[in-house]
């Protein structure tokens, strides 16, 4: 018998974003789930949520705006 684990899809992709960080213009490590996406520049460590948007010329991400504390 098969371990089912090892034949599901895994709950999240990941993507590497050259040059999309707003903050410094580094590359964002990207990880896309069910609930959203959430990214984390390589270089300057920033994290942001992301979103995402089906349009005619493939798909949109952008980073949401955010607050500091």
């Amino acid at each position: 018998m098969m371990n089912q684990e090892l034949q599901q899809e895994p709950k999240f992709h990941e993507l590497e974003l050259p040059d999309a960080c707003m903050a410094c213009g580094g590359p964002i490590a990207a990880r896309f789930t069910s609930s959203g996406a959430t990214g984390v520049c390589l270089a300057c460590r920033r994290i942001s949520a992301l979103s995402v948007a089906r349009s005619g010329d493939g798909i949109n991400v952008v980073q949401l705006p955010a607050g500091e504390a």
